[in-house]
């Protein structure tokens, strides 16, 4: 594995400009993964000369609305700060997709991403990677290794592979074929016609009677090809949703290993006294984050350290439960879908647990299903946190049952 990046790189081929920085965690820390040469910048005054400094290849503009990244795109355009060939990246909050979209249609932006919510980080990698590639930079760009590329079916990795190698194929074809055409073309030219007019009479005789017919049957080629690769993939598809569709509510919420709950919550005679003076001493404002999705439990972690809370952080129930046992919390925010022992089976333990002593829960969902949040919040939830959250959302939450 390559080591991770710096977000402040000297001589950056990405660069992305912002206002917020608690904004961008989550996507500035994808890119930072993929891309050797990246650079946050804050939008401050002299942001033009950073740019003409620098010279990116690819700079992503994520202000906090979409008309600020205008004006400033706009900006650095009239000054001269970017007078060379780059690809933009226009990020977004969602509600501005449809405006994002229409800069894009416009020809303003090369492209864009909405990264509030932020839901499909390997497409953000992807155009990142496109612009790289439209840039001529692609050694600067690690994310195409194929130990950090997540896990597929092997059938549907071999499919990709050889979907892939055959639309190369076809392209190579026709690359080649058009090359023999042109230097076909050229000798004719040179060997038959002496006249303009007989140059152009003959260019359209070989496009009709050559090219057009040629092109014709790679399109057909291409579509068969293709056709036969999507309905394979469909197909797929139609077994995972089945699959899925199979699965009851019942499933979906983890059965709890017992043992592994014990082990877990077990104290030793010395864990004992410590947790029990720990308890007896003025409580802390020590907040547990519990979240298996390791870009939103960072932003959660820090966005409350920047509140000043003593921030600890788990990624599973059980591993909650075990730092439970050793520290005295005063708030735990939690998911409800998580591997080993989610949400709900934690909050259980806890309650059993705690000795008559109750533990804030505030509950981390972005599931609707009304029901599966009720049972859940029959289990003494003192709030809850709709995903995906603003700062301001999660802060006031959390303050509330704190204070």
């Amino acid at each position: 594995m390559s080591p991770k990046p710096s977000l402040a790189c000297r001589h950056p081929k990405v660069i992305m400009i912002f206002d917020n920085e608690d904004d961008i965690l989550g996507a500035a820390s994808i890119i930072a993964e993929q891309v050797e040469d990246y650079r946050t910048l804050s939008a401050s005054v002299n942001i033009g000369e950073k740019i003409k400094e620098l010279k990116p290849s690819v700079i992503l503009f994520a202000l906090a609305t979409v008309e600020k990244s205008i004006e400033l795109y706009t900006k650095v355009i009239t000054d001269k700060s970017l007078d060379y060939p780059h690809q933009s990246i226009l990020l977004c909050k969602n509600r501005e997709s449809g405006v994002a979209f229409r800069c894009c249609i416009k020809g303003l932006f090369d492209n864009y991403f909405v990264y509030q919510p932020l839901y499909e980080k390997f497409r953000l990698k992807m155009i990142v990677h496109n612009g790289l590639l439209i840039s001529q930079t692609t050694e600067q760009y690690i994310g195409y290794q194929e130990e950090q590329l997540e896990n597929v079916d092997k059938d549907l990795a071999q499919l990709i592979d050889d979907g892939g190698a055959c639309k190369q194929s076809l392209l190579n074809s026709i690359d080649k074929c058009k090359k023999s055409l042109n230097k076909s073309n050229e000798a004719m030219i040179e060997k038959e016609v002496d006249t303009k007019q007989d140059t152009r009479q003959l260019i359209d005789k070989i496009n009709k009677q050559h090219i057009e017919p040629l092109l014709a049957e790679l399109e057909c080629n291409i579509k068969s090809t293709l056709d036969s690769m999507i309905n394979q993939l469909i197909a797929k598809q139609d077994g995972l949703t089945d699959l899925k569709e199979q699965t009851s509510l019942k499933n979906r919420v983890q059965v709890p290993d017992q043992a592994k709950i014990i082990e877990a919550l077990a104290l030793t005679p010395t864990q004992q006294a410590s947790h029990n003076d720990a308890i007896e001493q003025t409580e802390l404002k020590k907040i547990l984050v519990v979240e298996d999705n390791q870009i939103y439990r960072n932003m959660l972690v820090n966005i409350l350290k920047k509140e000043q809370f003593n921030v600890d952080a788990a990624d599973d129930g059980l591993h909650a439960l075990k730092k439970i046992k050793q520290n005295n919390y005063s708030l735990v925010l939690m998911d409800l879908f998580m591997p080993n022992l989610d949400g709900i089976n934690t909050t259980i333990q806890i309650k059993s647990a705690s000795g008559g002593k109750k533990l804030p829960i505030i509950a981390l969902t972005g599931n609707k299903n009304k029901e599966l949040i009720k049972t859940w919040a029959e289990q003494g939830l003192k709030g809850y946190i709709l995903k995906p959250s603003s700062k301001s959302e999660i802060l006031e939450a959390v303050h509330r049952i704190i204070n």
